[in-house]
């Protein structure tokens, strides 16, 4: 790995804050907060005390947003929020119409509340991620081979990537978060790390747990400052005593990898995921606001290989695309995997680059249960490798069709109601890798 350092203009630091304005302050939180404190499990009872709390009249919305940010484990399903669930504890509690419970659920989880790691620097906290220009770009995931790094130094680089990294070297790495949304102070914030190798939503069992150089599973997180982590736009990093809490990477193998960076506060333990499947593994990369991949590297080789899973019992059809930006004009660019009993390969031929933004795509079907490959080639006119600016970012795509088991959920988490009406093929996002030109 080698170092990509992007920093982010000023006309979008801005948007990239992640920063929701909550409007006026509302002492509701103030309430469930203090029940939490002494009831962490009796979600309940905080919605009867705080609702009891509010004065006429009262906001169903505001009840279902406080309580399902301080109770985020209660409602957490190990893959996303659950707005059902949130749902039922307001029937329950208070007797309120379901219709109305089943909208103020929606609402309160359609964003994130709690401590943010971005996933691309237009993050804005959106729930369900938004998925146009790729999801594992996260510049909160980073990493130096030159030394540890403290907190102070990672946030005030908020607006960059800093990825120094060197196969077989040791090098330290961090993850950054900032408080979006929750109008509260985060007293326990924490970090894990995993590495894998690189390539598209790999299953959880693939995940290597990362240590710090203190030996532990677990870095605390602070600001700038020591102390909580200060509402609506408070940052954090790891590295709060050095190089005892960076994380200790030391890849053996040559070649990329994936880096993801799991956040936690006493809201939400934020375990890392646990089960396996198709859909079950894209609902946590994009509905787990507090976690970042890092999915991004300097091409190395003509040749690159990234690694790709069916991870459901039947066979698939998969959709790969490598879009291609900024790439020299006459490049080849090809996609391709022939081998490993593919039920039908992907190949998309040599296809060459003639304009600024351009889309080389193949599909396969992958059989039950299957790990492969896809060698992407880039083949440029002078036979180097990408320049500087230039990028290729390869995306994974599902696609159902009508009759499929999970069509009628893609259907509403793609809000493609009008495609499926005309008995259309969705195409669900299962991840995606981008190699960039070394920086001159």
């Amino acid at each position: 790995m080698t170092t990509y350092v992007k920093e982010q203009a000023a006309s979008e630091v801005a948007a990239s804050n992640g920063n929701a304005d909550l409007g006026a302050y509302n002492p509701a939180w103030d309430v469930a907060l203090k029940y939490f404190q002494q009831n962490p499990q009796d979600d309940i009872g905080a919605i009867q005390t705080v609702y009891s709390s509010m004065l006429p009249p009262a906001s169903l919305t505001l009840l279902a947003t406080v309580i399902g940010a301080i109770y985020a484990d209660t409602y957490w399903t190990g893959t996303q929020l659950d707005p059902n669930h949130l749902s039922a504890s307001l029937q329950q509690a208070e007797g309120f119409n379901k219709a109305d419970c089943d909208k103020a659920a929606q609402v309160a989880f359609s964003q994130w509340y709690g401590l943010l790691v971005r996933d691309n620097f237009a993050s804005n906290g959106l729930i369900p991620k938004p998925t146009v220009g790729g999801v594992t770009l996260s510049p909160d995931v980073l990493c130096n081979a030159a030394g540890p790094l403290l907190p102070n130094q990672l946030l005030t680089m908020w607006n960059s990537y800093f990825f120094n990294g060197s196969t077989g070297t040791k090098s330290f790495c961090y993850g950054r978060a900032q408080s979006v949304n929750i109008p509260l102070p985060i007293t326990q914030p924490k970090l894990q790390m995993f590495f894998t190798d690189a390539g598209f939503l790999p299953p959880p069992n693939s995940w290597i747990q990362m240590f710090t150089f203190g030996g532990s599973t677990t870095a605390p997180m602070q600001g700038i400052q020591s102390g909580p982590i200060t509402p609506q736009g408070g940052r954090a990093a790891n590295g709060v005593a050095g190089s005892g809490d960076a994380f200790n990477f030391q890849p053996q193998g040559a070649g990329h990898y994936c880096l993801i960076a799991v956040a936690s506060t006493e809201f939400f333990t934020n375990n890392p995921l646990e089960s396996t499947g198709n859909w079950d593994s894209m609902t946590w990369l994009l509905n787990n606001g507090a976690a970042g991949w890092h999915n991004i590297d300097v091409q190395t080789n003509d040749e690159e290989v990234l690694k790709f899973y069916n991870q459901d019992g039947r066979p698939e059809r998969f959709v790969f695309e490598a879009h291609c930006a900024n790439v020299p004009a006459g490049t080849k660019v090809s996609l391709r995997s022939t081998g490993g009993g593919l039920v039908s390969n992907v190949e998309s031929g040599d296809v060459k680059i003639y304009k600024g933004h351009q889309v080389v795509r193949a599909e396969g079907v992958a059989p039950a249960n299957y790990t492969g490959e896809l060698v992407i080639k880039i083949d440029t006119p002078d036979s180097k490798l990408l320049p500087a600016g230039a990028s290729v970012q390869v995306r994974k795509l599902w696609a159902l069709e009508q009759g499929h088991t999970h069509y009628a959920q893609a259907v509403e988490f793609l809000r493609a109601h009008r495609e499926a009406s005309q008995g259309q093929t969705l195409l669900v996002p299962m991840g995606d890798y981008t190699f960039v030109g070394a920086a001159e």
